[in-house]
């Protein structure tokens, strides 16, 4: 008798401390985090309304025969279209609340 009663404190006592530090009514056991892309990481940077920006692409070499103009344009940042927004909220899951 006295044994099961001891133990249904022992339970109790352990189940009210998991409970405590759950945090705000988690249970103990929750899901996985989810990953973030790491190329994707790398290259693009999100913006605080919900867009992300990139660099252009075609700067690093074999440009010696481009004009000003177009190196200057080049060397800009620009944003990604709608079909990139849509795969890299995929990618990139804690970025960007929107």
């Amino acid at each position: 008798m006295f044994r099961a009663l001891e133990s249904a404190i022992v339970n109790s006592t352990s189940n009210l401390i998991t409970k405590a530090l759950a945090p705000l009514g988690q249970t103990s056991r929750s899901m996985s985090k989810l990953k973030s892309h790491s190329g994707a990481k790398k290259r693009f940077m999100p913006t605080a309304n919900g867009n992300y920006k990139r660099w252009q692409v075609g700067l690093r070499h074999l440009n010696s025969g481009f004009s000003a103009e177009r190196t200057n344009r080049l060397s800009r940042t620009v944003f990604v279209d709608k079909t990139q927004k849509r795969m890299l909220r995929k990618a990139l899951p804690y970025s960007c609340s929107k």
